[in-house]
């Protein structure tokens, strides 16, 4: 709060200040005015008592004083200099008359107070320092020392008296409450109290209990049809004070509960499959009840008797039996109840149920893998089918399709037929789903945004998505030939997130398609029975030497008859969602953008040969790995050329690896025979651990959703479920370990060391992850 009076004035500039000396506001002007008119009334008002004519002459000094530093600051005028201009920072008067006329009260009780105090002080000096002087002070009653007179006078606090009752009002803030954010509620289960309870019983008639039971039964006919339900009765009304309301917790019902078994014999069973295949008169009269209501279902009428008696044949009634919906969701729900009994153990394992002990102090890092259950396709006649390809539905863990056709496109027998299975790890016994397909099934792909939809890519080049929810056999869309001319195998398919639009923003996501001869197609699904295609990207050969790991020309062949590489795998950025990499058999990647067709942004070479899987890491957006034919699995990061990290311990092509979804250091690789766990924190130079699955050659992997156990397919058709145990603990700064152990991998390498501290940090924000 500024105050009136010595010391006010401003003794120089402040720094980044400029005073300019202006004329008189106005508005000071009328304050000056008003502190004249008040002086001149408060002298007028002393001018008539003599003995106060000293105090009016220092009032007036005072106030001709406070006018003179009031004329003196109203020509100064405070200017800085921000952002290029002037901007005006002098202080602002006071504008209201109250705190004005508040000091000047203050100031005359003041002078009042020391005109009393000079008296008594004179008068003392007279008189003798008695205790009878001393109760005649300022006052009467006052028996207070000079010493405590003194203090209190020079430590008495300002406090002015209100100007008026509605200014007060008008300047007083009232402080909004306090409100939460969130409101906590508790619920809680209140205790049974029962009322009333009268229970049906049934006893021996003539026994004690029979006795009291009649004795009961008439009381309870006298109070309910008898003379005592006539009796006097009253209306009284009451009033209260307060409503009366319960808790909700007293308002929940209270449950209850019980554990029911059900239990059906082997021989119960066995007697209801032979009746199915043994014409008998109960099987047939009900038969023929469930003919004729799936006869008025449908709307037929009512033929003659020759043509009821042929429907009502067995063999057409088992026929239409296994095509219903019902029969069929009725068979599946019975095959999940009689499986989980033989793969309990493999369930729970699946599901997490026991995870392990951190305090536990027999824990081993053996990176074992234990067998849990495998899938078995339906045996076929005279082929073979491999798996082809694996994926996990996005939402829900418990479902895997399966893709049974041709792997390797260099095999001499390929298959006839292929399929795709849908199962459930509720049923490994029996498929959820089953697709077939006259020609063998190379790819597969859940849809991230819409979980129920399936892509199916085919051997002939057909791409078609079906909805595994329906219980329909038709495909929602397929690909023609008009839009989709190539009839090279469809060996990829990955799903892209569309860019919002305002007519397009109930369209399903697309896809893209890479075949065999370095094509790839984006697919739309649109209102008809066809997807919508266009040609996205064409591949060509790479010409001279690309950036990465350099690869001698070969001299046998000089020129390439196919001047476009085969496609093997593609890949989304996983922050960018318009980049995708395609891989070749030239051991390259081809870095491509959905905005730019028949161009690519960047070509990276990676292995001497095809380069099948690449994979981002889920703990950087920079870092990934890939594995190829040339036996290596190699770890880059985006903005090097050069490998960090180079794996590598068997002589055989690399069919797929990928980061572990709970360990950031741990890579998980699958060759023809063998499953191999590389912790790039403990070893280099060979994996942990080997496992060898089956005798049958593996094709692809895929991990589960927890990261805990891993699915392999082979050429024989099985696909293993195989738990990840004895694995170490995962460390709670994943990325933290993950830098530490590249760092400590390329420590001799001073060159790669500079170039990976010039890039920075290369995680995710707030080194979270992203599966």
């Amino acid at each position: 709060m500024a105050t009136y009076g010595r010391g006010t004035t401003p003794s120089g500039p402040p720094a980044g200040s400029v005073y300019k000396s202006v004329s008189q506001n106005p508005s000071e002007s009328v304050n000056e005015e008003r502190l004249t008119k008040k002086s001149v009334q408060v002298t007028q008002m002393y001018a008539d008592d003599p003995k106060s004519k000293k105090k009016s002459e220092a009032l007036h000094y005072y106030y001709q004083e406070t006018l003179a530093d009031l004329q003196y600051r109203s020509q100064i005028k405070v200017i800085e200099q921000v952002a290029g201009e002037e901007v005006d920072m002098t202080p602002k008067p006071i504008p209201n008359e109250a705190y004005v006329e508040q000091f000047i009260k203050f100031n005359l009780q003041f002078l009042n107070q020391m005109t009393h105090f000079t008296t008594m002080m004179s008068r003392t000096a007279s008189r003798s320092r008695t205790r009878s002087s001393m109760r005649g002070g300022i006052g009467s009653g006052n028996k207070q020392s000079i010493d405590d007179l003194m203090n209190g006078i020079m430590n008495e606090t300002i406090n002015f008296d209100p100007y008026s009752i509605k200014e007060t009002h008008a300047e007083t803030h009232e402080a909004n409450p306090y409100t939460k954010s969130f409101l906590k509620i508790t619920l809680r289960k209140s205790d049974f109290f029962e009322l009333q309870s009268q229970p049906q019983t049934t006893v021996a008639k003539g026994s004690p209990e029979g006795d009291e039971v009649e004795r009961d039964n008439r009381t309870y006919e006298y109070l309910t049809v008898g003379k005592g339900k006539i009796r006097r009765r009253s209306d009284n009304d009451a009033q209260t004070d307060c409503v009366l309301v319960t808790s909700r917790a007293v308002n929940t019902i209270l449950l209850t509960q019980e554990t029911v078994g059900s239990y059906v014999s082997n021989f119960e069973m066995y007697d209801t499959l032979n009746n199915l295949t043994k014409p008998t008169f109960s099987v047939g009269t009900a038969a023929s009840d469930s003919q004729s209501q799936l006869d008025v279902e449908d709307g037929e009428n009512v033929e003659d008797e020759e043509t009821v008696a042929q429907n009502t044949n067995m063999e057409n009634q088992v026929g239409r039996l296994l095509k219903s919906p019902e029969f069929r969701n009725a068979i599946m729900y019975m095959g999940r109840t009689l499986s989980s009994n033989t793969n309990e153990s493999g369930m729970r394992r699946f599901r997490n149920f026991e995870l392990p002990d951190r305090f536990c102090q027999d824990a081993e890092y053996a990176y074992s893998m234990q067998l849990l259950f495998r899938l078995v396709p339906e045996p076929s006649k005279d082929e073979r089918k491999a798996v082809s390809d694996i994926d996990f539905c996005r939402t829900n863990g418990d479902i895997l399709a399966v893709g049974y056709g041709l792997y390797s496109f260099s095999s001499q027998r390929v298959p006839a037929s292929g399929s795709v299975f849908v199962w459930s790890i509720k049923n490994p016994g029996e498929p959820e789903r089953a697709y077939y397909y006259d020609v063998p099934v190379t790819a597969i792909s859940f849809s991230p945004f819409l979980p129920c939809l399936l892509a199916i890519g085919l051997y002939d080049g057909a791409v078609e998505v079906r909805d595994v929810s329906s219980l329909q056999d038709m495909p929602i869309a397929i690909s023609q030939r008009s839009t989709s001319p190539g009839c090279s195998p469809v060996v990829a398919i990955r799903w892209i997130k569309q860019v919002a639009e305002e007519d397009e923003d109930a369209d399903i996501d697309p896809f893209l398609s890479l075949s065999q001869d370095g094509s790839v197609t984006r697919f739309r699904i649109i209102k008809s029975p066809f997807l919508l295609g266009f040609n996205q990207m064409t591949l060509e050969r790479v010409e001279g030497h690309p950036e990465g790991i350099y690869v001698a020309p070969s001299s046998r062949i000089p020129c390439e008859s196919n001047r476009h590489p085969q496609g093997l795998s593609i890949t989304t950025h996983p922050l960018h969602k318009d980049i995708y990499y395609v891989l070749t058999d030239e051991g390259c990647i081809h870095k491509c953008s959905i905005n730019y067709q028949h161009q690519y942004l960047e070509v990276l070479r990676c292995h001497d040969g095809g380069v099948t899987v690449m994979e981002f890491s889920p703990w950087s957006p920079k870092i990934f790995l890939t594995c190829g034919n040339d036996w290596c699995v190699r770890i880059w990061i985006d903005g090097i050329t050069r490998p960090l990290l180079e794996l590598q311990d068997e002589m055989t092509p690399v069919h797929w690896a990928k980061w572990s979804p709970t360990h950031s250091t741990i890579v998980v690789s699958v060759n023809r025979e063998t499953a191999n766990i590389w912790d790039i924190r403990r070893n280099l130079l060979r994996p942990m651990a080997k496992h060898k699955m089956d005798s049958s050659f593996n094709t692809v992997a895929r991990f589960s959703h927890c990261g805990r156990s891993l699915v392999i397919g082979n050429e024989r058709g099985n696909t293993l479920f195989n738990a990840l145990n004895d694995m170490p603990f995962s460390p709670h700064f994943q990325y933290d370990e993950l830098e530490k152990a590249i760092y400590k991998a390329i420590g001799n390498d001073h060159e790669l060391i500079m170039e990976l501290k010039s890039i920075g940090f290369f995680g995710y924000p707030n080194k979270s992850a992203v599966f």
